[in-house]
């Protein structure tokens, strides 16, 4: 099935004007974490030394603070309004042991680019079949997923029943 484009509601504005500025904060802890590194070389380290570090910092500062103003995918969400609505269908699923982390990863492919590849949880990926179809809604320009489900599943709120 293809995905169409429809207009965002307010729900979804909501959520994803909550999104940006949730990873806002997490680049702003981030922003004050390296000044206090900065304040700690510069505190602890001769003269020579600073001029480069100082400079190494300006620039990772610089870049952390325009990428807490500006979020490019996510204002083109909220300027234009559109959302991808439709039907996919799982296309094939994976399983693999990652032996370094000693982790299982359990991988769902779609049959629509916009989707890709997923990573799911242990429980949701015995629960579906290569075939099944869901119901998506996901942000044109961010590719943030707003609404992920089939009939009683529901892959966002983690409800596998």
């Amino acid at each position: 099935m293809s995905l169409t484009k429809v207009s965002l509601t307010e729900l979804d504005i909501k959520i994803l004007k909550k999104r940006k500025r949730s990873k806002n904060k997490i680049r702003l802890l981030i922003l004050i974490f390296s000044i206090s590194v900065l304040s700690i070389i510069r505190y602890y380290s001769p003269n020579e030394t600073y001029g480069f570090t100082k400079i190494a910092m300006l620039i990772i500062f610089s870049g952390l603070i325009i990428g807490s103003l500006i979020d490019t995918n996510i204002d083109n969400d909220l300027k234009e309004r559109i959302k991808l609505v439709g039907d996919i269908k799982i296309k094939k699923k994976e399983h693999y042991h990652d032996a370094d982390n000693n982790k299982n990863h359990f991988i769902i492919t779609f049959d629509d680019w916009r989707i890709g590849d997923r990573e799911v949880e242990e429980e949701f990926w015995n629960k579906t079949n290569e075939g099944d179809e869901f119901y998506i809604e996901q942000a044109a320009n961010s590719g943030y997923i707003l609404q992920f489900k089939k009939e009683s599943i529901d892959i966002l709120n983690k409800i596998y029943n």
